[in-house]
């Protein structure tokens, strides 16, 4: 419920519900991990990433995609790639460990790897488009709208988009276009923003 709150913009109302989710079951890293995510999207990141460091200590670290946002927003790119690195021992080539790493690359402004990251996901993703919002939001963290807007529309014609959070501080270089507000009215996302 709580997560399905967030994903809507609702995100008093999803923390509401996750922590008391997170005090029927304390030692849960998936719901300590998703009583980070309400702090994240309302942008206090400081909250987020102390929360996702205790989740980390409960269970493995870079399980949702949302989760690199916190490093990332709170400028932690050694923790982040420490986290990476511990998560690939164990997780090798997953595509969210490829797409956190193009997302910290390109917030660098390390262009030449975030762009070989999306590569790596274009191929993953072959016809079926499957990476297309990770190589959009790759995109717009580089501020390259054009391509990020054109990934998210054709991710979005392919069927591949399946979870969106609007709310997503990696959107705001592309927020106010209408392009943008034309994806979320087709994907049925009510756009006012409930921060």
């Amino acid at each position: 419920m709580g997560t399905s709150l967030v994903q809507q913009g609702r995100l008093d109302e999803s923390l509401e519900e996750l922590l008391k989710a997170r005090e029927l079951d304390p030692l849960s890293s998936i719901i300590a991990r998703a009583a980070a995510s309400p702090y994240y999207f309302k942008r206090e990141y400081p909250r987020a990433l102390e929360l996702l460091r205790q989740a980390n200590e409960l269970g493995p670290a870079l399980s949702t995609t949302w989760e690199i946002g916190v490093y990332i927003q709170n400028r932690s790119f050694d923790e982040a790639f420490a986290e990476l690195a511990k998560a690939r021992q164990e997780r090798k080539n997953d595509p969210i460990l490829i797409y956190s790493t193009g997302m910290v690359y390109a917030t660098q402004g390390k262009r030449a790897e975030a762009l070989q990251i999306i590569k790596e996901l274009e191929e993953m993703s072959g016809a079926s488009l499957s990476q297309a919002q990770w190589i959009a939001k790759i995109y717009a963290a580089l501020n390259e709208k054009e391509p990020a807007l054109t990934w998210l529309e054709r991710g979005l014609a392919a069927g591949a988009i399946t979870v969106f959070f609007k709310d997503e501080p990696v959107w705001d270089t592309i927020r106010d276009d209408a392009r943008f507000a034309d994806l979320l009215r087709r994907m049925g996302i009510e756009q006012k923003q409930h921060r």
